[in-house]
């Protein structure tokens, strides 16, 4: 299970879906939290990007809330999507 918490300006995702190998998973859940972590360390506004395998944790600074609130809105959509494997909580 992937476990998401999305809040303001932070974003803290754990766990395996449990679909394929590691690392093979759910893609569309990594390319969400790497794609918020490009986006707010090239405006300058990442105050903590720490991603590792089954674990991820992206702090912004300044304003960046449209883009925590995207990126909930994909894992909200995905947790839909495939409700065994994703859930996301505040």
């Amino acid at each position: 299970m992937i476990r998401a918490v999305c809040g303001g300006t932070h974003l803290t995702v754990r766990g395996h879906a449990g679909h394929g190998q590691s690392g093979q998973d759910i893609a569309a859940v990594s390319a969400l939290v790497y794609a918020l972590a490009g986006v707010l360390q090239e405006k300058g506004q990442l105050a903590r990007g720490d991603i590792r395998e089954g674990y991820a944790d992206i702090a912004g600074t300044g304003d960046c809330a449209r883009e925590f609130a995207l990126v909930r809105c994909g894992l909200e959509m995905l947790a839909g999507q495939y409700p065994e494997s994703v859930e996301i909580g505040s």
